[in-house]
């Protein structure tokens, strides 16, 4: 009872942020959500340290006849996730703009009403609550991007929940499929993932070969991964800068969860049978990704692309298929979050401080705003891996985890590597050098602003030189 008292303040604290955002007053907006993440990030962390490597189950019957329960699980797998999702949470939070001058209190209680579901989504234990809160997401998302947008917001949200609800559409199928199949063999419902897994080890042919091509596609969309990317740029550049962070840095990690959780568990042969061309189309979105980046002319389109580059190389540690690779691909995870949350972060303390929507010219802010970009250019090695970051020893282990799988990805995604490190000093060097231009009224870093980057300075080289501590447990 307690492990499930615990694991339920997850996702009624969230809920009760929701409410309270319409009776805080609306001056009072960004001091409250920052406080309410933080509080959620306390908890997740103590939770954390109580549970230590020991996994939580907790199961609450809901619709017995149709086999639906709430199940919630805690282990190495959704920790990270979960503690990720709050501390994500308190850096868009804390980012400043329109949305909070305009309908403030929808826009803080759409950013709880994603904790929520981002929560319920990373401890779900059920296929069909982890569904619902996967589609959840979706609304909050549609919304920022629909209010708070810039330019073709109204195509960018069309095609994001097109893309989206069509790899949706296949998963809901497959959970069915599998729910029917455990159906057959037991005489009941169940949408249970150990039941699901139980009824996936003892049926094969062509039907679970669908059901795995369904999850497949649903997670590859949410990553994503080439070719089903397609969505990413127009949402990324149009969308609001808490949005841009929350999706580069967190809901993208949404598929690479559902592949550890779900796909590899449930199909482990139909994983294997296929790890082959998975492999090749994860080297591929590194290295075609790296292209685009480098011809990109817009800072966030260059943060978007450079986005995917990275999450192949997560997806290499998946389809290693081993433990040590999905250790690896948590751990470049969470090394991802941080970087992404960084730049974006602090390309919008930039922008707030002028235009730099073109990268085609110099625009030489390092000298004016020289505390602002050294975070940035530690941003910026944290995002080309080098040693001393936990990214460097993320993708060290997914290369090395996935080179006796297939060499000739892990040697496709090495020359990624190169070529990050080509967009990310372009990235730097356009913002960074040359003539500064303009009014450069606005002074450099406040204390709060300092503080949060800081933090995640810390952190992105503590773990770089002790990951074992994020890799114990793991796998």
């Amino acid at each position: 009872m307690v492990n499930y008292n615990l694991l339920s303040a997850l996702l009624s604290l969230p809920v009760v942020g929701i409410f309270l955002s319409w009776i805080m007053p609306k001056t009072s907006q960004r001091i409250y959500a920052i406080f309410g993440s933080l509080v959620i990030l306390a908890v997740s962390i103590y939770i954390a340290l109580q549970a230590g490597d020991t996994p939580w189950d907790v199961k609450l019957v809901w619709l017995p006849e149709l086999g639906l329960s709430l199940n919630l699980k805690w282990d190495s797998v959704s920790r990270w996730f979960v503690i990720l999702n709050s501390l994500v949470a308190v850096l868009a939070f804390s980012l400043r703009g329109p949305w909070y001058r305009k309908n403030s209190r929808l826009f803080t209680a759409l950013g709880f009403f994603l904790m929520f579901a981002l929560n319920a989504a990373f401890l779900s234990n059920d296929v069909i609550l982890f569904y619902l809160a996967y589609e959840a997401v979706f609304i909050p998302m549609i919304f920022m991007v629909g209010i708070w947008g810039s330019n073709a917001k109204a195509t960018s949200v069309f095609r994001f929940f097109l893309m989206s609800f069509f790899g949706s559409v296949l998963m809901l199928v497959s959970m069915f499929a599998l729910i029917y199949l455990f159906k057959e063999q037991s005489g009941q419902y169940s949408s249970s993932l150990p039941d699901l897994i139980q009824a996936a080890s003892v049926k094969n042919g062509q039907a679970l070969h669908w059901c795995f091509l369904g999850f497949f596609l649903a997670f590859a969309i949410k990553v994503p991964v080439f070719p089903f990317h397609g969505w990413l740029k127009e949402v990324y550049v149009n969308a609001p800068m808490p949005a841009t962070l929350w999706m580069s840095a967190i809901l993208s990690k949404l598929g690479v969860f559902g592949f550890l959780r779900f796909v590899l568990p449930i199909f482990p042969g139909l994983a294997l049978e296929n790890q082959g061309w998975i492999l090749a189309l994860s080297a591929v979105s590194i290295l075609y990704a790296a292209f685009l980046a480098i011809r990109a002319n817009s800072p966030k389109e260059l943060l978007a692309y450079s986005s995917i580059s990275h999450l192949g190389f997560v997806m290499l540690g998946v389809f290693s298929l081993s433990s040590g690779g999905a250790s690896s691909a948590i751990l470049l995870s969470i090394g991802h979050t941080l970087v992404s949350a960084m730049l974006f972060y602090g390309l919008h303390l930039v922008e707030e401080r002028k235009d730099v929507s073109d990268l085609s010219v110099s625009h030489g802010l390092a000298r004016v705003y020289p505390v602002l970009f050294t975070f940035m250019f530690i941003a910026v090695l944290g995002a080309v891996a080098l040693p001393g970051t936990m990214n460097f020893v993320g993708e060290f282990l997914s290369l090395l985890h996935a080179f006796s799988a297939s060499v000739p990805s892990v040697v496709v995604g090495a020359l990624g590597v190169v070529l990050g490190a080509v967009y990310m000093l372009k990235f730097y060097q356009q913002l960074g050098f040359g003539e500064a231009s303009g009014d450069q009224t606005v002074k450099d870093l406040g204390v709060y602003d300092i503080a949060v980057l800081s933090v995640l300075v810390l952190i992105l080289i503590y773990f770089g030189f002790q990951p074992m501590l994020l890799l114990k447990g793991n796998g």
